[in-house]
């Protein structure tokens, strides 16, 4: 299932990509974006950098040939796990009792399956290029079953899916903030790497953080920190 899903953000983006049709990001840059959230996550090179590094030289071919286009930092990579409040506008963590979304947090945290994930292959929307995962097991899909039974549950705050049900375990790793001038390069690039082995991640370290639309590290705070 999530090879279709991925096949098809290909099909449906590349040629696009391919002609220069990007969708442009002009918020990235903004210090007036006020989105903010709260989202269960893991970041790639606290729990494998050999992975996180492969990745990172990747985006450092596909930098080469198209420089003006947002990279993600190694240290920001990650797989999100749920988003429990997605990004709004003027969204402040005053605005809620953050003691009792960690509370739950830990709870699920404690005693979930090994999350293994597969990252083979590149694929791309319009706007973006992701990282491909293939969840190893049910320990994904079980743990954010988990997060959404027990933050529905709670009388708690949360959009948990009100924008899409998560399904994929796929990495963003570059946001187009410009339209392309090396297309072809672009392309080659992404064909190298379509297929490319990064590596499998055991995920044992999980964060709950307070985050913008991006996940940028300086605009995120850590709320707790779990492992399993």
């Amino acid at each position: 299932m999530l090879k279709t899903i991925y096949d098809e953000m290909w099909d449906s983006s590349y040629p696009k990509i391919e002609s220069g049709q990007c969708d442009i990001d002009t918020l990235i840059s903004d210090p007036n974006d006020t989105r903010r959230g709260v989202t269960a996550l893991a970041y790639l090179q606290n729990n494998n950098n050999e992975v996180s590094r492969k990745i990172t030289d990747f985006l450092c071919e596909l930098r080469k040939v198209e420089p003006e286009q947002y990279y993600y930092p190694e240290e920001e990579l990650h797989l999100t796990i749920l988003s429990i409040i997605s990004c709004i506008s003027g969204f402040q963590l005053d605005n809620i009792n953050d003691f009792s979304y960690v509370e739950i947090f830990k709870q699920c945290i404690q005693g979930p399956e090994s999350i293994d994930i597969k990252f083979k292959g590149v694929t791309t929307s319009t706007s973006c290029v992701v990282i491909q995962g293939f969840p190893i097991g049910e320990g994904l899909n079980e743990l954010r079953n988990k997060f959404r039974n027990r933050y529905k549950e709670s009388s708690l705050h949360t959009t948990i899916d009100s924008r899409y049900r998560l399904s994929t375990a796929h990495v963003t790793a570059v946001r187009f903030t410009s339209q392309l001038i090396n297309q072809q390069k672009v392309t080659d690039v992404l064909n190298r790497y379509r297929y490319f082995d990064f590596g499998t991640i055991s995920f044992t370290e999980f964060e709950l953080v307070f985050n913008n639309w991006y996940q940028n590290l300086s605009e995120t705070k850590r709320l707790a920190s779990c492992s399993i």
